[in-house]
């Protein structure tokens, strides 16, 4: 027995060892974030301010991080910033981040938690299609599925394309579609109005089609956004509201939640919001819609 004890004696003492580098490990990963959140370069004691340390133990830290090539200092203002070693980190993390997935999931929530049909979209060869399908538990009366392709300008998943791509894109297939209004008989298409709608998609983060595809169907997409801010997916909710009610009262929660649902998954990615973007590492949450939502 007492060979035992003299045995575990320097197991114990070999896990506290392992707890206090742990904790070393997560203030390191504090001043990484600390420049990585940061639009530019960060002097010493800014670094330590936002990770919660003393400039002198900030200073610590980068210097052996300087050494294995994470972190550069600027000769000139003595500032920090990320070094190569961090790109190459990141450019491993978003090849092995697998998009779809994260994508899927995020659907598969909200289609659970407000029982409603979803669609994730991407962009294919003619314009906005549909990779995959989740079904609510009640019939929306459309034919919807997989490799179903929407339109740009009247349907939610569209807009948004429509919204984020270059127009060298997407100017062909709005020729196309207008020309197709045009052959149907139908009025022309107020390209003002679409603009403004691309503004507001824009500006609000999401697009909002009431009947526009489908008469008695209504639908609310978000993008999902790269580390350059360009739309990688569309997750579009298909929904059918209650006769003469204009605007139901859940409906505000539903966009909120996409939002949060859309931007977790382009945060995992490498997105940034601009207002993050333009803080020195201050965090800004993720934008949701409070107000009565607007119709675009």
């Amino acid at each position: 027995m007492a060979d035992d004890n003299a045995l575990a004696a320097p197991a114990e003492a070999g896990d506290v060892k392992e707890k206090k580098g742990i904790q070393s490990v997560e203030v390191g990963v504090r001043v990484i974030d600390a420049l990585a959140g940061a639009p530019r370069q960060l002097p010493l004691r800014e670094i330590g301010r936002l990770a919660g340390i003393s400039a002198s133990q900030a200073h610590r830290y980068l210097t052996s991080f300087q050494k294995s090539g994470v972190v550069v200092q600027d000769a000139a203002t003595g500032h920090y910033g990320l070094g190569t070693r961090a790109l190459r980190w990141g450019v491993a993390a978003m090849s092995q981040t697998d998009l779809f997935t994260l994508s899927s999931e995020a659907l598969d929530r909200i289609c659970e938690q407000f029982d409603m049909t979803g669609l994730l979209c991407v962009w294919g060869e003619y314009g906005p299609t549909c990779v995959r399908l989740k079904r609510s538990t009640f019939l929306t009366g459309t034919d919807l599925g997989l490799g179903s392709v929407f339109p740009l300008i009247s349907s939610a998943s569209g807009m948004v394309f429509l919204a984020h791509l270059p127009r060298a894109i997407t100017e062909p297939l709005i020729k196309t579609e207008r020309e197709r209004a045009r052959k149907r008989g139908e009025p022309p298409v107020d390209m003002a109005a679409i603009k403004q709608r691309c503004e507001f998609i824009r500006r609000e983060g999401y697009s909002l089609g009431l009947g526009h595809y489908v008469s008695n169907i209504s639908a609310m997409a978000a993008p999902i956004l790269d580390y350059q801010g360009n739309v990688s997916a569309v997750l579009t909710l298909i929904f059918r509201d209650d006769p003469g009610v204009s605007d139901p009262p859940d409906r505000a929660a539903r966009i909120a939640v996409l939002l949060e649902e859309t931007q977790g998954v382009s945060r995992s990615v490498g997105w940034k919001p601009t207002l993050e973007a333009d803080a020195a590492g201050e965090s800004a949450p993720p934008r949701r819609t409070r107000r009565r939502a607007a119709v675009n």
